[in-house]
């Protein structure tokens, strides 16, 4: 089991290195883009790698402006910026074209033959990609000490579930904090008490959040169904 705030899905992404494309060409500021990604907490370095690989499999998209805004999104949703969720999953949904799903699913870093089982599994279950059953079903940890670059000063002593999909509350050393998350980003946050709860941990969808007395990480789990 991992000991540091990871998201499982980014620890073996396999993208190549890559500099900032130039989408001039598309009339698009890949710049603007960038800051967009850091605005949105997503991993800059994470959503060039992602972009770079989905452009050198649909050349042609670095030239059009709709094909490469579908590459753009769905670059930054994968490199950890929740608030592009929504918009990636509406354009990866009305991708037809074959070279541009082979350039979406490089963008996602998964093989273009598991997309589909990706865009049908996304709609019940925001944690899920094709390596989650080699992870056990852990999809990421948060939190860890803060000495060492964490965010906590002690374990965690309570979790709960908020009405908010993917979103989960804990009650570290008397104060709050809120994780928001789905399979390529988690972001934690100091919060308030919550008040809206829609359930403990261990709901039907099986997501559960693990917890420990000697830990300052928690993870976050999914049980497959039967």
């Amino acid at each position: 089991m991992i000991r540091r705030p990871l998201q499982l899905a980014n620890a073996r992404d396999g993208f190549p290195p890559a500099s900032p494309p130039d989408l001039m060409a598309a009339g698009l500021d890949v710049a603007a883009a960038i800051e967009g990604v850091r605005r949105e907490h997503g991993e800059v370095g994470l959503f060039v790698r992602a972009l770079a690989a989905g452009l050198a499999e649909d050349t042609d998209a670095a030239a059009d402006r709709e094909r490469a805004l579908d590459l753009v999104a769905i670059a930054a949703w994968r490199s950890g910026a929740l608030a592009l969720r929504a918009d990636a999953l509406t354009r990866l949904e009305r991708i037809e074209a074959a070279v541009e799903r082979r350039a979406a699913a490089k963008t996602l870093g998964i093989g273009v033959d598991f997309l589909e089982a990706f865009l049908r599994r996304q709609r019940t279950d925001r944690f899920w990609w094709p390596g989650r059953a080699d992870e056990r079903g852990y999809v990421l940890a948060t939190g860890g000490f803060r000495g060492v670059g964490g965010a906590w000063i002690r374990p965690p002593d309570r979790v709960v579930r908020l009405a908010d999909a993917g979103a989960f509350a804990f009650l570290v050393a008397g104060e709050w904090w809120r994780l928001d998350a789905d399979v390529w980003g988690a972001r934690l946050t100091a919060s308030v008490e919550p008040e809206a709860v829609a359930a403990e941990d261990g709901a039907s969808d099986g997501v559960s959040i693990v917890i420990g007395p000697d830990t300052h990480l928690a993870w976050v789990h999914v049980r497959d169904a039967a």
